[in-house]
C-alpha cells in the first residue's frame, strides 16, 4: 500500500552508532611493557600466526629494544601492533628538564615510526617502579597528547591461571565491555612479570578463535573510539532512492581524534553495494537487509552513501621519484633514504593508503619490508638504523591501495649512494708480510707464549692473515694498535673471524675481549668479546659506553636471556662489524655478524665518543685462562657499510 511505502521511505538513512568497531560485541587489548627481548623472539610472533595485535610499550633508549629493532621499526607497522611511549630508559626523572626528554623523546620516536599523518595522542606509561618530580604529568601534558585509557577498560587483577584469563575475556563479551590484560616477557623465555607460557598461549588461542566477534584491538585506537562515542552524533542531511547524505560529528579535537567510527545505515532494497565518500576518501561496502555497515571520522566531513557496484579494477600505477623532490640517480646519505610519487588514481573507489618498501633489487625488500605511510605522498626514513652501502644501488617500490583493498606497486628506477675519496680510512689484509701501518704492534710477551704473527693458516682472502697464539694470558696481552683511524662521528669497523679447533678456555667459562676502540683521548668507546658457556658453546657479543656511564651488552642481557648469544662454530670465518655513532642524543652502538644485524644500542648520549683508536689481537681474558688460536683477517674501517 502507499503507506506502507511511505513509512519503508522513511527509514532510508536511519544511522545507529556501534558501540564497537565492525559492530562487534566488547572489546580486548593485550598490553606488553618495557620492550623484551622475547616480545621479538616470541610475543609478536605467536601474535601474527594467529591474526592478533597488541600494545607494546616500548624504551627505546636501552638495548631490549635494540634487540628487537626490526620488529619495533619495521615489522610492527605491517601488522598492525601498536607502539607506545613508555619513556626512554625506564629510570624515572629527577627533574622536569630529564622528565621532559625521558617522555618527550619517547613520544618522537613513537611518531616517527607512524604514518606522518596520523594523530599524535597515544597511551603513555611512566614505568612501573620509578621515581618522577611533583607535577611532571601535567606539565608534559600539553606538548605530548597522553590518551589516559585507564578510566575506560577494566584491567585484569588475576592469578596466573588459564581458566581465570580466559574467563576474563569472555566477560568482556558478556558486559560488553573494554577488557585490557598487561604482561611483561612472554614464552619459555621470559624475562619478569610475565604469564606461564602455556597459559598465555591458551590465552591467544581463545582470542583467535573470538576474533570475529570480540574487537581484539589496540588501547590507543580502541580509547579514541570510546572517546569519540561518547559525544557522537549522525544528522541525516538528505536521504532518497538515489542518495544518503550524513553528518557525523563528536566533541572532541578532530587532529588527535581520527580513528573511524562504525556506522550502519538503512538504504534502499534495490541497492546492490553502497559507495560510501567523505572528503577525499571513498569505499564500497556490502549490503545485507537493507543495511550497510561502514566506517566514517568524525568531524570529517559529510559522508554521502551511493548506489554501487563492486571495484573490481587496481588503482593506476604512479611515478615514484628518488629523493625529496625531482627524481635523484646518486645520494650522499648512507643512513637515509627519501622518495616521493604523484597521486594514484581510482576513479570508483579512490586511493585509501600508501606503502613503501625498499630493496637492492627493482622491488626487493633487502632494506624494509613493506611500511605503512598512511595517505602521504612522500617518506624520509631512517629507521631501523639504515646503513647504506657506498656505490650500491637501492630501490624504492611504492602499492597504492584503493578503497577494497586492491592495489598497484610502482618502483623507482633507484639511486646510487655516492662514493667518496677516503671513505675507507683503513685497511689492512696483512698480505705485506709487514706491520708498518700500525701505530704499535705488540707482538709478543714475557716467554713468549702469547704470540701475534703473520701466516698462510690465517688468511680468509690473499696470502696472510693475523694468527693470535694464546698459551698463557699471565704472560701479556699481544696486540696491534692503530691510532687516527677517522676522522668521523659515526664509524664502520669490520674484521674477519675464526677460531682453531683446539681453542678452548680453562676452566670452560669465560670472556676474551677481541676488539677495543678508543675515543681521542684513548678512552673506551666500545668493543667486540667472545664468550664461551658450557651450555651454550663460544658466542660473540659486542658491549659500549655512553657519556652516562652505561654500559650496554649487545645483543643484549646475556646472562639473563639465553637467546641473545651469538654462537660461533670453530673452523669457520664470520664477519663482525661494530657501527659506532657518537652524538649527543641518537648516539650508539650496533654489532653486525655475516651481514645480519644483531642488536643495538640506540638513542643514547655520546657526544665525544667518536672512535678514533682500535686494538685488536689477545686484549683481556676475564675470570679465565685458555689456549688455542684465533685467525683475524682483512681489518677495515669506513664511514659506511661495506658490501
Amino acid at each position: 500500500s502507499l503507506l506502507f511505502s511511505q513509512a519503508l521511505k522513511a527509514d532510508i538513512g536511519n544511522t545507529a552508532i556501534a558501540k564497537w568497531k565492525d559492530n562487534k560485541k566488547g572489546a580486548y587489548t593485550l598490553r606488553f611493557d618495557d620492550s623484551m627481548m622475547s616480545h621479538r623472539d616470541h610475543t609478536v610472533p605467536n601474535l601474527f600466526s594467529r591474526g592478533l595485535t597488541g600494545s607494546f610499550f616500548i624504551n627505546p633508549a636501552t638495548n631490549r629494544y635494540g634487540y628487537g629493532i626490526e620488529v619495533w621499526e619495521s615489522q610492527a607497522s605491517r601488522i598492525g601492533i601498536e607502539l607506545c611511549p613508555h619513556t626512554m630508559n625506564h629510570i624515572g626523572a629527577g627533574d622536569f628538564m630529564e622528565a621532559d626528554y625521558e617522555i618527550g623523546e619517547s613520544f618522537e620516536t613513537v611518531w616517527k615510526l607512524n604514518p606522518p599523518d596520523k594523530s599524535k595522542l597515544y597511551p603513555f606509561s611512566r614505568g612501573g617502579g620509578t621515581e618522577w618530580p611533583d607535577g611532571y604529568r601535567k606539565a608534559i601534558q600539553s606538548k605530548y597528547p597522553i590518551a589516559d585509557y585507564s578510566p575506560e577498560s577494566v584491567r585484569y587483577n588475576g592469578s596466573d591461571d588459564k581458566k581465570e584469563l580466559i574467563d576474563f575475556a569472555k566477560k568482556a563479551m558478556q558486559d560488553d565491555a573494554w577488557h585490557t590484560v598487561l604482561t611483561h616477557g612472554t614464552g619459555p623465555n621470559l624475562e619478569w612479570l610475565g604469564f606461564d607460557v602455556s597459559n598465555f598461549e591458551a590465552l591467544l588461542d581463545y582470542l583467535a578463535s573470538v576474533k570475529g566477534k570480540m574487537w581484539i584491538g589496540n588501547a590507543g585506537d580502541i580509547y579514541k573510539y570510546v572517546i569519540e562515542r561518547k559525544t557522537a552524533k549522525v544528522d541525516v542531511l538528505k536521504s532518497d532512492e538515489r542518495s544518503i547524505l550524513l553528518n557525523l560529528t563528536s566533541e572532541v579535537e578532530p587532529e588527535l581524534y581520527d580513528f573511524p567510527l562504525t556506522l550502519v545505515t538503512e538504504v534502499p532494497e534495490n541497492w546492490g553495494h553502497c559507495k560510501v565518500m567523505q572528503g577525499d576518501r571513498i569505499e564500497i561496502y556490502p549490503i545485507a537487509s537493507n543495511k550497510v555497515m561502514y566506517n566514517a571520522i568524525p568531524n570529517g566531513g559529510e559522508i554521502q552513501l551511493l548506489p554501487s557496484i563492486m571495484d573490481t579494477n587496481p588503482p593506476d600505477q604512479v611515478l615514484v621519484n628518488d629523493g625529496t623532490g625531482q627524481d635523484i640517480d646518486s645520494s650522499p646519505h648512507t643512513n637515509m633514504i627519501a622518495a616521493n610519487w604523484g597521486s594514484a588514481t581510482d576513479d570508483e573507489s579512490g586511493i585509501s593508503r600508501y606503502w613503501y618498501k625498499i630493496g637492492t633489487t627493482p622491488g626487493g625488500i633487502e632494506i624494509l619490508d613493506w611500511i605503512d605511510n598512511g595517505r602521504s605522498r612522500s617518506f624520509s626514513t631512517s629507521r631501523t638504523n639504515l646503513a647504506l652501502v657506498r656505490g650500491e644501488k637501492y630501490y624504492v617500490t611504492v602499492k597504492a591501495i584503493n578503497g577494497v583493498g586492491l592495489f598497484s606497486e610502482s618502483t623507482s628506477d633507484g639511486f646510487t649512494v655516492n662514493t667518496i675519496p677516503d671513505y675507507i680510512s683503513f685497511s689492512e689484509n696483512f698480505d705485506s708480510g709487514y706491520l708498518s701501518q700500525w701505530t704499535k704492534s705488540q707482538t709478543r710477551n714475557g716467554s713468549d707464549k702469547n704470540i701475534i704473527y703473520l701466516t698462510e693458516n690465517a688468511a680468509m682472502n690473499g696470502d696472510l692473515g693475523m694468527q693470535c697464539h694464546l698459551q698463557d694470558l699471565q704472560n701479556g696481552t699481544p696486540f696491534l694498535l692503530k691510532d687516527n683511524i677517522s676522522r668521523e662521528d659515526e664509524v664502520f669497523t669490520t674484521f674477519y673471524l675464526k677460531l682453531s679447533p683446539d681453542f678452548h678456555f680453562t676452566p670452560e667459562s669465560g670472556n676474551l675481549q677481541i676488539l677495543e676502540l678508543l675515543d681521542d683521548g684513548g678512552n673506551f668507546v666500545a668493543q667486540v668479546s667472545l664468550g664461551y658457556k658450557s651450555e651454550i658453546g663460544f658466542h660473540i657479543y659486542a658491549s659500549a659506553l655512553d657519556n652516562t656511564g652505561y654500559h650496554a651488552s649487545i645483543p643484549g642481557s646475556r646472562g639473563d636471556y639465553p637467546l641473545s648469544y651469538i654462537p660461533v662454530e670453530k673452523e669457520e670465518w664470520i664477519r663482525i662489524d661494530l657501527r659506532n655513532k657518537a652524538d649527543k642524543k641518537k648516539g650508539g652502538t650496533e654489532l653486525w655478524i655475516n651481514g645480519e644485524r644483531k642488536g643495538c644500542i640506540t638513542n643514547r648520549p655520546t657526544e665525544g665518543l667518536a672512535v678514533r683508536s682500535l686494538r685488536i689481537g689477545i686484549l683481556n681474558l676475564y675470570e679465565s685462562s685458555g689456549s688455542g688460536d684465533l685467525f683475524i683477517d682483512d681489518i677495515t674501517v669506513s664511514d659506511s657499510l661495506l658490501k
